[in-house]
């Protein structure tokens, strides 16, 4: 696996959305990728996925594949649910949600934070595997828009991502986890929580 820049400068056109635009889809197929974190917690496997001012994360089980994909989508309607939970044969995906309004100054003291963070753990992580676990998308002109992705767990596997829209003033923090549950609970579908 290659190591990825923890901090990419990322050249797409600017597309003006804020949270208010974005769509969260757990069955989007897989979509173009700009960068990438790929971490293996036991059987499972997540890839971190960069798509521009959002992001994709897919775990492979070994009962198939989990996925949550946040995006701006013109072909949907904007839908960004609080919390949603989804189980794919004996895994549970959950993902949770929150958009706050900061003014400039704490919206830029946060991306400074962020993008410290990334510099900071060049050559490693964390949590003592070696490889890197946050990777930070900073895009066009402005510094303040970025969608950072961290891997914040392994036992059970977890990770954050942030993206800001600072013509919004808006940071959209979203945090997935995936742990087995008992295999005797017949599996559902995925339902908001």
């Amino acid at each position: 696996m290659r190591e990825p820049t923890l901090i990419a400068h990322i050249e797409v056109p600017f597309v003006d959305v804020s949270a208010a635009s974005l769509t969260f889809r757990p069955d989007a197929p897989s979509m173009p990728v700009l960068d990438l974190l790929e971490r293996d917690a036991g059987p499972l496997r997540l890839s971190l996925r960069l798509l521009g001012a959002s992001h994709q994360a897919v775990v492979a089980t070994p009962d198939g594949l989990i996925a949550e994909t946040l995006a701006y989508r013109s072909d949907f309607a904007p839908d960004l649910p609080e919390a949603f939970s989804q189980r794919v044969g004996s895994w549970q995906h959950r993902y949770e949600c929150t958009v706050e309004r900061l003014t400039v100054p704490e919206l830029r003291q946060r991306v400074r934070s962020l993008r410290d963070r990334a510099v900071m753990r060049t050559g490693g992580d964390s949590m003592g595997t070696g490889e890197p676990d946050l990777l930070v998308g900073v895009f066009g002109e402005d510094l303040d828009a970025v969608t950072a992705l961290e891997v914040t767990g392994t036992a059970p596997l977890s990770w954050r991502t942030v993206h800001t829209y600072p013509q919004y003033g808006e940071i959209v923090t979203t945090t997935g986890t995936v742990v087995p549950v008992d295999s005797g609970v017949p599996a559902g579908t995925g339902v908001p929580i």
